[in-house]
């Protein structure tokens, strides 16, 4: 009888787990396969969110309501608003949203679109529109994935090369619009210029012919969705890792533009991440003994920011972002919800914490005998 109830017990337990736990996914890893414990990836991000502040104006304080500083709409600004978002770190993000509403608005009435020869500017702002968790297909009126992505009315996706499909792609995804049969261009059209830009060795580049570790990680990102339904994105992916690990450095990182960056190695980090790979762990990213992660280690400064390069001795604002963003992604990676691109589920800033890592306390009480069971479980996000 005894036995029979703990079975039962037992069978209730592991349902649990299940529901709490989700599908197994390939991009889950194990606690024994994660490069970083959970608790101290999320003292890094912290610290490099404070490193990211601090690198901006000297002080610890909300940065996203300083217009003067980071003016809505820019680069540098919307892409710290998403990295800073997504970290689940404190800021404005409610007075950065009527910023970049006000100035969506503007550009529309004064030129007709966000622009007309860089899609980018599209793409930019809808991953911050998702970061913020708004609806980029309405977003003061304007569907920006319409009107930057499938129906893009400018000149053409590719006027930037290859960085206007791949971040086309990207914002696609992200968003899961759904391509109208009637659209200018098609996702498979898409991809399919993402492939034909890549070279022969494996790599991409800014323009033909040319190499860089950098667009070969972002051209990994945009492709990775489809990697494993996808026989022709399969090859190309297969050989542009290839490439990143034949040009990855002894020191963990790579060479862009005649230096070794911290951007390089964050980018590297976010497309890995995407394809269900652990940085820290795979063989064709270690050399010597010395990961990506290593690698990264080596551009942090004193403020808990990250350096452009080796040599800079202070903090780059650029730089710290993109390393929060890679940050994030190996923390979804190791709680198997996905891509740094990946929004299912998300519902915006949750200014408590990264939202990438809730935990569940899911406390299971058995009476069994003599027997109390506490069972705590975290639970990853299940993820497309």
């Amino acid at each position: 009888m005894r036995r029979s109830i703990k079975y039962q017990l037992t069978a209730v337990f592991l349902s649990l787990l299940m529901v709490l736990s989700g599908t197994a996914m390939k991009a889950e890893a194990s606690p024994e396969q994660s490069s970083q414990a959970t608790g101290d990836l999320q003292t890094q991000i912290t610290e490099t969110a404070r490193g990211l502040r601090l690198t901006l104006d000297g002080k610890d304080e909300k940065i996203l309501n300083q217009p003067k500083l980071l003016p809505a709409g820019s680069s540098l600004s919307d892409w710290a608003a998403f990295a800073l978002a997504l970290s689940g770190e404190k800021d404005a993000y409610a007075s950065y949203e009527k910023e970049l509403k006000d100035y969506v608005k503007k550009q529309y009435e004064q030129n007709g679109s966000l622009s007309d020869r860089k899609a980018t500017e599209y793409h930019r702002i809808i991953l911050t529109v998702l970061a913020l968790g708004e609806d980029p297909k309405d977003f003061g009126g304007y569907d920006l994935i319409k009107d930057g992505t499938y129906n893009y009315q400018g000149d053409d996706l590719g006027m930037q090369g290859v960085n206007g499909w791949i971040f086309a792609l990207i914002a696609l995804d992200a968003s899961g619009a759904q391509v109208p049969e009637d659209a200018r261009y098609t996702k498979e059209q898409i991809k399919d210029s993402i492939l034909k830009e890549q070279n022969e060795d494996g790599s991409f580049g800014l323009m033909p012919g040319t190499s860089d570790p950098d667009l070969t990680s972002m051209a990994l990102q945009a492709l990775a969705p489809d990697y494993d339904t996808d026989l022709k994105v399969q090859d190309a992916a297969d050989q542009a890792l290839g490439w990143l690990s034949g040009h990855m450095t002894e020191t963990g990182s790579f060479e862009s533009y005649g230096a070794e960056s911290a951007e390089s190695c964050a980018q590297a980090v976010i497309a890995l991440t995407a394809l269900g790979i652990d940085p820290a762990s795979d063989e064709r990213f270690t050399k010597n003994g010395v990961n990506l992660l290593d690698g990264l280690k080596r551009f942090k400064r004193d403020n808990g920011g990250y350096a452009h390069t080796v040599d800079d001795s202070e903090s780059n604002f650029m730089a710290t972002e993109q390393v929060l963003m890679a940050q994030v992604a190996l923390q979804k990676y190791e709680n198997g919800q996905g891509s740094l691109y990946d929004f299912t589920d998300y519902k915006g800033p949750s200014q408590s914490g990264n939202y990438a890592v809730p935990v569940i306390a899911a406390t299971l009480t058995i009476a069994a005998g003599a027997g109390v069971w506490m069972i705590f479980r975290k639970r990853g996000k299940t993820h497309a």
